[in-house]
């Protein structure tokens, strides 16, 4: 059985035990994320090799349009990431207008966590592409940039999405000519089908969309209230990571994202000591992260964690932020980003009744 299709036996990607590897097989896992890695490195290495003001915009665009059809033959990845694209630069737009305002920056997560969680509805491809536009406006966010930025943000946070599309379609070219079987092609029809049936407070769906907005919010509204401007991003991040429509899977992952954020931060705070800022050095790292975060998503949650981590920690680091410094700071958000997340549950759970779960949707993605 594929992984990623929306036929409803797999709209759900379930992470492996802490010390088990799987759903995926490692190699050929790795061989894709190596693939999509490809486009990313390229970017950080003319953005942070040259010095470039961009400071890793396009790379990090790229990064996140490359989790979208992720599974999928090139020339449906390539789709992928052209549509979304636009909306992780528009994501970016958004969080550099609104993460000077506590009251804007969490009303915008709200809003935009909440259509992302809703996203499970349809597909798992079509839950990661929201997660990713959610992403994007988080990290924004938390940038020290001004209301000039705007416009840049949007334009190479695109880029970034534009050119991930660019690589998949030469990757196309070149003799990838595989294509999504007939059960994974993209129907409107079934989307909005399976958009509207879980319009309903007893659709596990519905509930998480509340639930995930909720939860993002808060996490915002808790780094604005504690004053940690600098790292409380962690606290959202975790929560998105974390944050699942069903009870044990999101329980499970909060162990994962707590063991991996642990090595990850070891790994990236010795990295970063041990590179002294070298663009060339941190730019090809970036890139190796990127191509294990990738790869392990569907091989070993903890190791994405930990590899996702080492990214975010070395980008900032690259920017100016002192990774030994920060470390302890970005320990105690993914704590508090986790203690939200299991709340969430406690406090709102699924509904008791078997009946009540996700509709399954017609088409796939």
């Amino acid at each position: 059985m594929e992984l990623f299709n929306a036929s409803g036996a797999a709209r759900r990607l379930e992470t492996s035990p802490l010390f088990a590897i799987g759903p995926s097989e490692p190699g050929p896992a790795l061989r894709r994320g190596a693939l999509v890695a490809i486009p990313v490195g390229v970017a950080l290495l003319l953005e942070l090799g040259l010095g470039s003001a961009t400071k890793g915009a396009i790379g990090t665009g790229a990064l996140l349009a490359g989790f979208p059809g992720l599974d999928a033959p090139a020339w449906t990845r390539a789709g992928w990431q052209a549509a979304t694209a636009p909306l992780i630069g528009l994501a970016a737009a958004l969080g550099v207008l609104t993460g000077s305002n506590a009251f804007l920056a969490i009303a915008a997560m709200a809003l935009v966590g909440a259509a992302a969680g809703y996203c499970f509805s349809v597909s798992l491809r079509f839950s990661i592409a929201g997660l990713s536009v959610a992403l994007s406006l988080l990290i924004s966010q938390d940038l020290p940039l001004d209301v000039a930025d705007t416009l840049p943000a949007l334009l190479l946070a695109t880029a970034g999405g534009l050119l991930q599309a660019a690589f998949s379609l030469c990757v196309w070219a070149a003799g990838d000519r595989t294509e999504d079987g007939e059960a994974n092609a993209w129907s409107w029809q079934g989307a909005r089908s399976a958009l509207g049936a879980n319009l309903s407070p007893g659709s596990i769906s519905f509930r998480h969309a509340l639930r995930f907005g909720t939860a993002l919010a808060s996490g915002v509204a808790v780094y604005w209230l504690l004053g940690m401007h600098d790292h409380g991003f962690w606290i959202p991040l975790t929560i998105l990571f974390v944050l699942r429509p069903e009870r044990e899977e999101t329980f499970h992952r909060l162990v994962l994202r707590a063991v991996g954020t642990i090595v990850g931060l070891v790994i990236a705070t010795a990295l970063a000591e041990w590179l002294g800022g070298d663009g060339v050095a941190v730019a090809v790292t970036l890139a190796i992260a990127t191509a294990f975060a990738y790869g392990l998503l569907t091989v070993q949650y903890a190791l994405f964690t930990a590899a996702i981590t080492t990214y975010a920690v070395l980008l900032a680091d690259s920017i100016g932020e002192e990774a030994l410094h920060a470390a302890g700071q970005r320990a105690l958000a993914t704590a508090i980003g986790i203690a939200i997340a299991g709340a969430a549950f406690l406090i709102w759970s699924n509904p008791a009744d078997p009946r009540a779960r996700r509709a399954e949707p017609i088409s796939s993605a």
